[in-house]
């Protein structure tokens, strides 16, 4: 028989790969099921952009300019004219039934205001409550109409004998050039996808650590064992952790492979920054979970604290909603957060091409949480592993 191991960091960095091994449930939860929802966040934002929204229309004013702006409406290629309703009432019930998204009120005599150069006003009724469809179907209808009516005024002008080139002048005296400089396709997976699968990944390895640790401690004289494999609490921490490390490291790099390769998204800054900080995150979620277990004591309590802490992750990190007009406690709760950070030098490296020098600093919160979770953990391991060891009749 083989000779076990010396206590250390590989003897629990054997005995924790023994132990996923003899946990099918632990192992699914490790690599398929995080892999799965990788795949099934990719599914649902694989066409990248909301692309023909129903719209319906109320044309009052029946003439062949206002179908003309119909038309330009529906060739934009954010929304699609699918329902013509005769009036307010029923395209109010179209957008409560959930068959269109809005509803554009062309006025009658437009076409006799507009060559008359008076000023129609074609008014757009949307469902802003769907925050992001609301301000594509909004912008996409306002880009179409404004190029229609700029078009029906250079028309009006020519015909009264102004030259074509006079009447653009006319009818834009300042000339507005916007140069998006980050997604300028507004492609959701440059952004949101981008977030929500290290989001999940945080819950899966937060979790994780919580559950395994929080199982070592819970049994009779636990926290004393695991320190006595490993040697002193360092080790046996870090034994503990790697295995976890490794697994959602691999996890993390299958996102990225379908991000940059499958989506091709750029990627623009260093690669050698991004491997550092997508260990820190790992890391740092790991010892986030590691803390919380050796603080809760037992798997429940752990996953229960863990979930509290981890679940509103996402509505802190800014991206649905922008941090700077967040309170100080959102502001609190997500700097405790690996996230947080990890997402900044994200969009900092993969987007913006940030000099390296700029993201040092986050780089520095993102391994400051490391250390102190880490840190914590260490310390309260060894203080229940430093309590008289009890028998069992006096645990029970």
């Amino acid at each position: 028989m083989a000779r076990p191991l010396p206590a250390g960091f590989w003897r629990v960095f054997r005995r924790e790969l023994r132990r996923i091994q003899a946990r099918p449930n632990l192992a699914f939860m490790l690599g398929p099921f995080p892999l799965f929802l990788m795949l099934l966040l990719s599914a649902v934002f694989s066409a990248g952009l909301p692309r023909d929204l129903s719209v319906a229309v109320v044309d009052n004013d029946g003439t062949s300019l206002s179908r003309q702006a119909i038309r330009m409406v529906d060739a934009t290629p954010d929304v699609t004219v699918t329902l013509q309703v005769a009036n307010l009432a029923e395209g109010k019930q179209a957008i409560i039934r959930g068959d269109v998204y809005a509803v554009i009120l062309f006025p009658e005599n437009m076409e006799r205001d507009l060559l008359s150069a008076r000023q129609p006003e074609v008014v757009t009724f949307y469902n802003n409550q769907l925050l992001t469809i609301g301000g594509i179907v909004s912008r996409a209808t306002r880009q179409a109409l404004s190029t229609f009516s700029a078009g029906v005024s250079v028309r009006v002008l020519t015909n009264n004998g102004l030259t074509q080139e006079a009447a653009l002048e006319a009818i834009r005296p300042i000339p507005l050039q916007q140069s998006p400089l980050f997604n300028p396709a507004l492609d959701y997976t440059q952004f949101l996808l981008a977030a929500l699968m290290p989001t999940v990944l945080l819950i899966f390895i937060s979790a994780g650590a919580a559950l395994n640790v929080a199982r070592d401690l819970q049994q009779h004289n636990g926290a004393r064992n695991l320190v006595r494999l490993g040697g002193s609490a360092l080790p046996a921490l870090a034994g503990k952790l790697t295995p976890y490390l490794l697994a959602f490291l691999l996890t993390l790099i299958f996102g990225d492979a379908i991000l940059f390769g499958y989506f091709d998204a750029p990627f623009q800054g260093s690669m050698l920054l991004h491997v550092a900080y997508s260990l820190l995150f790992i890391a740092s979620s790991l010892c986030l979970g590691a803390f919380i277990a050796t603080v809760a004591g037992d798997t429940v309590a752990a996953l229960g604290m863990t979930g509290v802490m981890t679940g509103p992750a996402f509505g802190f990190a800014g991206i649905s909603f922008p941090r700077i007009m967040m309170n100080n406690f959102a502001w609190a709760w997500g700097g405790l957060l690996p996230l947080i950070p990890y997402l900044q030098l994200r969009v900092d490296q993969v987007l913006r091409g940030t000099p390296i020098e700029t993201s040092l600093p986050t780089l520095g919160w993102l391994a400051l949480q490391m250390l102190v979770y880490g840190g914590l953990a260490l310390l309260v391991l060894k203080r229940k592993a430093s309590r008289p060891e009890l028998s069992k009749e006096a645990a029970a």
